[in-house]
């Protein structure tokens, strides 16, 4: 695996030294192989981001290609920029394959769009060879029963449920004993009325756990857009007494022309709404610099519109 992403790294330079250029392309490690091994597909999308990142939809991968052909591993789409080439990007995806069975069998084409156009992969060829038997080796017979040594590991495993049911009979008579010989009750503590914290301060704590996260770094775009616009929803329905969590962006935008905030923070406030509607409903796929600027938006946003509380003057 990881030669695997070393070959990835180098597919944008590579790309660029032969003459690089938009559009899809798979490739097989090899066209050859004995019947249980594995091959590795690639298929790769190179484009351009000059009017925004282009949406593009992935072929549908499932457990097999064909009847013959079998999905063993799918690592899934990673974004590569091209190196010294502004606005270049490679998205890759790497399949490993398998086959039981001996011929040559028909890889389909793939169907990939790219802000709606259609744009198909050529069909592959895969030759899959038996295993050559030695037949001057002699038959032998088969091998006696071997009796096992006696295993502590083994008997624990194949009693691992009676053992805890008397590990929980025990802790349970435990419990009770303590309970019984327990002359009286603890005095309960005082507690402690909780400071609530001011509600852009909350914002800012949820949004900074939701970044430790690391949902995007971990391929969750969509979880990550939508957990931050629910939080700035929140935020904004209670500090403006509008139903941002159950308004579409126009109309959120629409209730907030009233509101205290200036154009520029609709303005900001839209473009991160827009984003989000795009990687939850459009399936776009967010480069890294896009989300880290919707956290920071998200952040920014929040303490610009805080309500800071004055401090009362007291008369001398």
């Amino acid at each position: 695996m990881r030669t695997l992403f070393c070959i990835a790294a180098l597919v944008p330079q590579v790309l660029f030294a032969q003459g690089w250029s938009e559009g899809v392309s798979v490739a097989l490690d090899t066209t050859a192989l004995r019947i249980g091994e594995q091959v590795t597909l690639t298929m790769s999308v190179q484009y351009r981001t000059g009017a925004g990142d282009p949406i593009i939809s992935w072929p549908t991968i499932g457990d097999t290609l064909s009847a013959h052909v079998e999905v063993v591993a799918d690592s899934g789409v990673d974004t590569l920029a091209v190196r010294d080439m502004a606005g270049a990007f490679v998205q890759q995806r790497a399949l490993h394959l398998t086959s039981f069975d001996t011929g040559y069998w028909a890889i389909p084409p793939f169907r990939f769009t790219m802000n709606g156009a259609v744009m198909e992969t050529k069909p592959m060829l895969l030759q899959v060879q038996g295993v050559t038997l030695d037949s001057t080796l002699a038959a032998r017979d088969i091998k006696a029963i071997h009796e096992l040594p006696f295993s502590l590991g083994y008997w624990v495993r194949e009693h691992v449920k009676w053992i805890a049911a008397g590990a929980g009979v025990l802790a349970l008579a435990a419990l009770i004993l303590w309970l019984l010989l327990r002359k009286r009750a603890a005095i309960p503590a005082k507690e402690v009325p909780a400071i609530e914290l001011p509600l852009h301060q909350r914002t800012i704590n949820a949004l900074h756990a939701l970044e430790k996260q690391r949902l995007w770094q971990n391929g969750e775009h969509k979880a990550y857009h939508s957990r931050i616009t629910d939080l700035v929803r929140g935020y904004i329905e209670e500090r403006y007494r509008v139903p941002a969590l159950e308004s579409t962006t126009d109309e959120l935008l629409q209730e907030l022309r009233v509101s205290a905030l200036s154009a520029d923070q609709r303005g900001q406030l839209g473009n991160m709404l827009r984003l989000a509607d795009m990687v939850k409903f459009a399936k776009a796929l967010p480069s890294p610099i896009e989300n880290e600027q919707m956290m920071s938006g998200a952040l920014r946003f929040v303490e610009e519109t805080a309500v800071v509380p004055t401090p009362a003057t007291h008369a001398l």
